[in-house]
């Protein structure tokens, strides 16, 4: 099975980490583009070594697979999108991603479609959910409009910088493709 595809005018590749490093630290330095997780930017570039590393252990284990998406033609990095806590028994996933500002809906409608069909034909997962902070309308937003049910929030899901955080969850199922 080949986890690296194309996806309209981008490429969707699982990261090396000799080589993604810079890019990856230049995505997840902005901390506007972490918030809706919630988690703390990167502060220094070293940190991007130690998450390619983890990325790259948690695919081993086949908990995870994170893919970096670039343009076909600049090799720009616009975003980091990934599924975590893969339940193979249950055929179910967590969403994640990490966009730059050039990630907007055009682009997210040329790559999420073969992203999700290939969790769903290749992988065989039939529920992709994502968790964000309640409240990241722009995130929200992008996930109803490729297709993501809201199912309600989740209070005090998380605790970050010393306060309880509610998450919103969207879904997508096989079915609805």
């Amino acid at each position: 099975m080949n986890w690296n595809f194309s996806a309209g005018n981008f490429s969707l590749r699982l990261p090396v980490s000799d080589q993604d490093g810079d890019a990856l630290y230049a995505l997840l330095k902005e901390q506007s583009r972490v918030d809706h997780i919630p988690r703390t930017a990167m502060t220094v570039d070293a940190q991007a070594l130690d998450e390619l590393r983890r990325m790259a252990m948690r695919f081993e284990t086949r908990e995870a697979a994170f893919w970096l998406v670039e343009g076909l033609y600049d090799k720009q990095l616009i975003a980091r999108i990934g599924i975590q806590k893969i339940n193979w028994m249950l055929s179910c996933a967590q969403l994640q991603w990490e966009l730059s500002d050039a990630a907007d809906l055009p682009a997210l409608q040329e790559v999420m479609p073969p992203l999700l069909n290939f969790c769903f034909s290749e992988l065989g997962l039939h529920r992709i959910e994502m968790r964000l902070r309640a409240g990241s309308e722009h995130h929200e937003t992008l996930l109803q409009q490729l297709g993501f049910h809201y199912e309600g929030c989740l209070p005090a899901q998380v605790e970050y910088n010393d306060s309880s955080v509610d998450m919103a969850l969207y879904s997508r199922l096989s079915s609805d493709s």
